[in-house]
C-alpha cells in the first residue's frame, strides 16, 4: 500500500507541471543560446584572416554586425530589456515583462513589472518591488479565493515556507539577522477572496525571480480551476 497520501499525489503532479513549463522555457532559451553561438562561429570563419593588428579596431563593428544578424534572425523574439535589482538602468534575466513605472517611496525606487499568463499574455498583476519588498496585488476584474490550489499548497507551503525554513537556518548559524528573515502577509477579505501577497527580505534577486515566476504560474492555475 502507498504511503503517500491523495494530496501528497496532487501536490507532486502540480509541481511536475511546473518543472514541465521551466524545462520548455530552458529549452527554448538554450536553442536560441545555439542559433547566437552559430551566428558568432559564421562570422568568425568570415573573418578568419584579418590580422592581429586589425582585431582591435574592428572588433567594434564585429560586434554591431553580431547584433543585427541576431535581431534580423529573432526579429520576433527579442524581449525589451528588463530591470535589475542593482541599478535600474542594468536588466535582469526574470521572465516577465519589463516594469511599467519607476518611482521613489520614502528614498526606495519602487518599480512595477505586468505578470501575465504565458498562453495569453492575460494580465494578472502589475506587482510592484523595492529592494526590501515585493507587493503583488491582483489586478481588479480578477477574483481568486485563497483556498483554490495550488495557492496555500505550492506558492505558501512550498516557496515561500521553504524559503523561511532556509532563512532561519541561516538565521541560527549566525549567517542573518532574525530582522532578515524572509516574511509573507496575504491579504484577502472575510470570504477569502485574494486582494495581495506582500514578501518582506526576499533579498536575492534569484527569488525575486522566483517569486514572480511562482506566482504568475499558481495564479493561473487558479484561474483555470476558477473558469
Amino acid at each position: 500500500m502507498s504511503s503517500f497520501s491523495e494530496e501528497d499525489i496532487r501536490r507532486a503532479a502540480e509541481v511536475r507541471e511546473w518543472l514541465i513549463k521551466e524545462v520548455t522555457n530552458k529549452k527554448e532559451e538554450l536553442d536560441k543560446l545555439r542559433d547566437t553561438l552559430s551566428i558568432v562561429d559564421s562570422l568568425l570563419k568570415k573573418t578568419s584572416f584579418i590580422t592581429a593588428s586589425s582585431l582591435e579596431s574592428s572588433g567594434t563593428n564585429l560586434k554591431d554586425k553580431i547584433k543585427t544578424e541576431y535581431e534580423s534572425s529573432h526579429k520576433e523574439e527579442i524581449p525589451r530589456s528588463r530591470p535589475s535589482l542593482e541599478s535600474t538602468t542594468k536588466s535582469t534575466d526574470a521572465d516577465f515583462d519589463v516594469h511599467d513605472d519607476v518611482h521613489d517611496d520614502s528614498n526606495q525606487t519602487v518599480e512595477t513589472r505586468a505578470l501575465k499568463r504565458v498562453r495569453d499574455n492575460f494580465l494578472i498583476s502589475n506587482a510592484e518591488y523595492t529592494s526590501t519588498y515585493v507587493r503583488i496585488p491582483l489586478v481588479d476584474d480578477i477574483n481568486l479565493n485563497i483556498n483554490t490550489p495550488p495557492f496555500k499548497s505550492f506558492f505558501l507551503n512550498r516557496i515561500l515556507e521553504g524559503m523561511r525554513t532556509k532563512d532561519k537556518e541561516k538565521n541560527q548559524k549566525g549567517e542573518i539577522n532574525a530582522s532578515e528573515v524572509i516574511d509573507y502577509k496575504v491579504d484577502s477579505d472575510q470570504d477569502g477572496n485574494l486582494n495581495s501577497v506582500t514578501i518582506t527580505n526576499y533579498r536575492e534577486k534569484e527569488r525575486l525571480n522566483e517569486i514572480f515566476n511562482t506566482a504568475t504560474w499558481v495564479f493561473s492555475r487558479m484561474l483555470e480551476k476558477g473558469n
